[in-house]
């Protein structure tokens, strides 16, 4: 191992050493406390990442912050944009410098010059991957790291600007690149246009098509901010109208044929609530419970005296009424004692296809029926859950329900 990799081996460790207080000061400043605090904190100082903020308060270094922010997708409000032009001058000035060396044959110098302009060429696409990756986070969660309507509507206006800038800086590498790419041609350095036709030239036109993306999102999102105030304005406006007229009944409106229907009162509709027994939710049950205690016992029924003289008996051949389970409760029934029976998992969706009496019964409506009468019965219940593409999904999705037997304390 070179001396500088020994070197960075050791501030590594060092940076291991007093991790505790790197992400404390990564949440805000740190400050001194006993004796191996205070140790921590100077060596921490004494290697630069840890900066003087105030008197006994210390900041990490904002390098160092920004590649955590940058690893945990956090970025502040109003968070600027990385340039480019600045290290596309850099490298200008460093290209301008090597073909000098070349051409006055100082080898030595030539590669360490080769070495500093692919950094810049790296750092400059670095940026430009850097700025993508922050516009596509702050898109996506809405500029979380604000909560105010009008913030994230400043931001979009910010962002805006500030896209239109970083457009005109990816557009200006076509001319960086091609220039380079000649004079390396004419100067005999064939990597260096190899270099920068490959890590720039080819990567131009997925860059601004990333950006462009984002420009049609924001422009957006400001149109229908624009269109929102319009009909805020309007709702205001009439709120503070019902406030001042509040014994006013209305307006006489002119009913025709074609008139639209929410200007109408909806007539209401007699809704007598009924309980459903079927259902096996706990709460349910408890409700039912209750509501059955608060029923007046059942009175016996009055049985006439009999009359005097002889009686005569007569003989019901009517059976008693047997109850007729419909197919799916029969399928239920039979998937019930199959599951309890089986030491594997029983898919629902696919039992529900192997049966022929439920083939008029759609997969949601079967899996609904069947996950509420079987939880009901103590079984185990495992969901397969669907594959979701959104990042931030607000509802599960599955798409099969697997039943396992019940526990043996539970069945």
């Amino acid at each position: 191992m070179t001396e500088r990799g020994d070197q960075v081996q050791k501030l590594l460790g060092s940076l291991a050493k007093h991790a505790d207080l790197i992400a404390e000061a990564f949440e805000g400043s740190v400050s001194g406390g006993d004796k191996l605090r205070n140790s921590g904190i100077e060596a921490l100082f004494g290697l630069g990442v840890l900066k003087p903020y105030d008197e006994d308060n210390y900041r990490l270094n904002p390098r160092l912050r920004e590649f955590f922010a940058d690893f945990l997708s956090s970025y502040h409000a109003f968070q600027a944009l990385r340039r480019v032009t600045g290290t596309m001058q850099q490298a200008r000035e460093q290209w301008r410098e090597l073909r000098h060396l070349k051409s006055i044959g100082a080898a030595k110098d030539v590669t360490k010059l080769h070495a500093a302009l692919d950094e810049s060429i790296v750092e400059m696409a670095y940026s430009i991957e850097h700025n993508l990756a922050m516009l596509h986070s702050l898109l996506s969660t809405q500029y979380g790291n604000v909560d105010d309507l009008s913030s994230k509507l400043r931001q979009n206006r910010y962002y805006a600007r500030q896209v239109e800038q970083f457009l005109r800086d990816v557009e200006s590498i076509d001319a960086f690149v091609e220039t380079i790419a000649e004079e390396a041609i004419a100067s005999g350095l064939f990597e260096v246009r190899h270099l920068v036709t490959r890590r720039l030239g080819a990567k131009r036109l997925p860059w601004t098509s990333q950006i462009k993306d984002a420009q049609t999102v924001i422009s957006k999102r400001l149109f229908e901010a624009k269109l929102m105030e319009a009909r805020l304005k309007r709702l205001s406006r009439f709120a503070l109208w019902l406030t001042r007229h509040k014994t006013i009944d209305g307006w006489e409106v002119a009913v025709v044929a074609d008139a639209n229907p929410g200007i109408f009162r909806p007539e209401q509709l007699a809704i007598r609530a009924q309980p459903d027994v079927a259902d096996t939710d706990p709460m349910t049950w408890e409700g039912l419970l209750a509501a059955v205690a608060k029923l007046p016992p059942e009175r016996a029924p009055d049985i006439p005296k009999p009359a005097a003289g002889p009686q005569l008996l007569l003989e019901d051949d009517e059976t008693n009424a047997v109850e007729v389970l419909d197919p799916q409760q029969l399928a239920l029934k039979e998937l019930a004692l199959h599951a309890s029976r089986s030491e594997e998992p029983v898919s629902l969706l696919a039992w529900k296809r192997s049966r022929q009496e439920l083939a008029e019964v759609t997969d949601d409506a079967w899996l609904m029926f069947s996950c509420l009468q079987l939880k009901g019965g103590g079984f185990r219940l495992s969901f397969v859950e669907a594959l979701e593409l959104d990042p931030f999904p607000i509802n599960e999705a599955f798409y099969d329900i697997e039943v396992r037997r019940p526990l043996p304390e539970a069945a």
